[in-house]
């Protein structure tokens, strides 16, 4: 369970080191990436720490980096590489296949009381969908639990307009609290 900063300390280790996790999914360029960043300071103005997870189809992401050292590692057989700057660490790992999402989650708990994943639209996460006026449908995706969209829509679920950010950070902040 996600709690406010005050009560995280007072909570059993084994607790405080699951953080949640919710997914924003759509489609391309449906304002997913958007709407994590403005999200982001909204909700940790609540004290959070918050962790991001993207997930992507693409198999040559490792090419981005190509003839960097941290490439070079990678291709001469290092399982993970890490990367220290002044006010960053990024740590690669390698996988064969897609890397499972409860392994990267649990990579990310250490550093967050909440993750937000954009992506994994059929895993079993929590998912606010991320609709355009093109989508004509809500997506049969699993676990929806809130949709963002400029058009209006017949659900069920809540619907958010995507300028209403403040709105939805405080109705994902206390659905958090409440599961």
């Amino acid at each position: 369970m996600i709690s406010p900063p005050e009560t995280r300390a007072s909570q059993s280790d084994n607790s405080a080191a699951t953080p949640r996790a919710v997914a924003i999914v759509g489609f391309a360029n449906s304002g997913k990436t958007e709407l994590i960043c403005r999200l982001l300071p909204l909700l940790a103005a609540r004290g959070l720490r918050i962790a991001v997870l993207k997930h992507s189809h693409h198999p040559d992401l490792d090419q981005a980096d190509r003839g960097k050292d941290t490439w070079r590692y990678r291709q001469a057989g290092a399982h993970a590489v890490a990367l220290a700057a002044p006010g960053l660490v990024q740590i690669t790992r390698s996988f064969d296949g897609d890397p499972p999402l409860e392994q990267v989650l649990a990579m990310l708990a250490a550093a967050a009381d909440l993750i937000v994943v954009e992506g994994y639209k059929t895993g079993p996460l929590p998912k606010v969908a991320v609709l355009r006026l093109a989508d004509r449908e809500i997506p049969d995706y699993p676990n929806l639990i809130a949709l963002v969209s400029d058009k209006h829509l017949d659900s069920p679920l809540p619907v958010f307009q995507p300028q209403q950010v403040e709105e939805l950070a405080s109705w994902l902040y206390d659905y958090l609290t409440r599961n």
